[in-house]
């Protein structure tokens, strides 16, 4: 059985007229945890977060051993999602941990079959195997993740729904483990937005497997659609900046977008 594998990584998009060149095939970004999934004799194995975390260990990932795969062995890339997807990372961190909870694994590409590396194949032929492998299997909880040409509408569509942002994909590119590589190119809504901080507190908790945050409540305006909206949220903080509450302050968050819910999409303490 394989170890773990290194992702292969986006850049970010820097040119817009890569959207309206339909030679890229996009996806929608999903805002979940990266989830590589190792099947094994018809069973999940493991279940890798990108730093090689062992996904399985959480009782809201059970699930995964339970399902019997209609193939001997794979790898698989995907992401871990709680709900709808829409709800983002902190929606992940609470759902894995409970047990019987929302979450599902879509998946992305295909890196193994069968025992043999499929990796050095282009992105087309990857994703014909992932779509033969699963076909006319009902797999609970399991989908593959849908694709376009048409990169500008896909991003007013899912972004507008919430959605985190896009990725388009080169078809004739190989899986490179572990680099950021310019034939993925991921382009997502960064937002800076005015809050008050109308309570919370200042002591530090853990974001997730990496980082450090502070439960915040604060009100911001709606960018969309301009109300006044109030949240209650873990905000990221930086490890080696100091951090004092101040109700009644304002200060500024920057963030990849609103979800539905009106929570922020990853949002960070700037000052």
């Amino acid at each position: 059985m394989a170890a773990f594998i290194p992702p292969m990584l986006c850049e970010r998009l820097t040119n817009p007229a890569r959207l309206a060149d339909r030679a890229w095939i996009t996806e929608p970004k999903l805002d979940g945890q990266r989830a590589q999934l190792h099947v094994y004799q018809h069973r999940a194995v493991a279940c890798f977060s990108r730093r090689g975390l062992d996904l399985l260990k959480h009782p809201g990932m059970a699930w995964l051993h339970q399902i019997e795969w209609p193939f001997p062995s794979a790898i698989f890339d995907g992401e871990a999602c709680a709900g709808d997807g829409h709800e983002g990372i902190q929606a992940v961190f609470t759902e894995r941990n409970r047990v019987g909870g929302d979450m599902a694994l879509v998946l992305f590409d295909l890196l193994h079959m069968g025992g043999k590396s499929v990796m050095r194949e282009p992105w087309r032929d990857r994703r014909k195997r992932l779509e033969d492998l699963l076909e006319g299997h009902r797999l609970p909880r399991i989908t593959i993740v849908p694709v376009t040409d048409d990169a500008p509408r896909l991003y007013e569509t899912w972004v507008g729904m919430g959605g985190e942002g896009i990725v388009l994909k080169d078809p004739g590119s190989v899986y490179r483990p572990g680099d950021r590589s310019p034939a993925w190119l991921k382009l997502k809504p960064k937002l800076t937005l005015d809050v008050r901080v109308t309570g919370g507190s200042s002591v530090r908790i853990a974001w997730g497997d990496w980082g450090e945050a502070v439960m915040l409540e604060l009100a911001y305006k709606h960018p969309r659609t301009g109300k006044r909206t109030t949240i209650k949220q873990a905000v990221r903080v930086a490890r080696d900046q100091p951090f004092e509450l101040n109700v009644g302050a304002r200060a500024s968050v920057v963030c990849w977008g609103v979800m539905p819910s009106g929570m922020l999409r990853h949002p960070l303490f700037l000052k």
